[in-house]
């Protein structure tokens, strides 16, 4: 009983670092012959980089356009240089994905631009970009547990003599 509390505990601690295939779903459109589906991680954006995932798919069947070309026009706020990119195949072989430096905090706009035999399309989303994260932030999980397990062992001691 005790190793499946502990094993519970280990796993709800661990919960948080899960992520999707695609980051969070930013837009979900039509547009000319495709549906276009822009996802984007982390989540939430951050100045630094961010992993831009495409899904193109034919608007009529539904079926993964594999071999559509993606290009990622992002435009920041005042001072912040545009960035460009095209979207290449990820590890998930159904997106097309780029990484972008978004360099400054802000409202951020991504265009996205679909070519495919012969077809094209553009779409357009906001990005909103927080200030980068202070290294702590991660950090504190971390940091806390040993603390926290050598309280639990302090009380399960308490305990221990109090029954006894």
């Amino acid at each position: 009983m005790r190793r499946r509390a502990i094993a519970v505990l280990v796993l709800l601690l661990c919960a948080g670092a899960a992520a999707a295939d695609g980051g969070r779903l930013r837009l979900r459109q039509d547009a000319g012959a495709f549906e276009i589906s822009v996802f984007t991680a982390p989540e939430p954006l951050a100045a630094g980089t961010a992993d831009v995932s495409v899904l193109v798919q034919d608007r009529r069947t539904g079926e993964v356009l594999l071999d559509a070309t993606v290009d990622l026009v992002a435009s920041g706020p005042a001072g912040a240089s545009p960035v460009a990119a095209r979207a290449g195949t990820g590890t998930n072989r159904l997106l097309k994905s780029a990484v972008l430096r978004l360099d400054r905090p802000g409202p951020w706009n991504l265009e996205v631009r679909v070519d495919h035999a012969g077809d094209a399309a553009r779409v357009a989303c906001a990005l909103p970009v927080t200030p980068p994260a202070r290294p702590l932030d991660a950090a504190w999980p971390f940091l806390a547990f040993p603390p926290v397990a050598v309280a639990l062992f302090a009380l399960r001691g308490a305990i221990r003599r109090r029954t006894e």
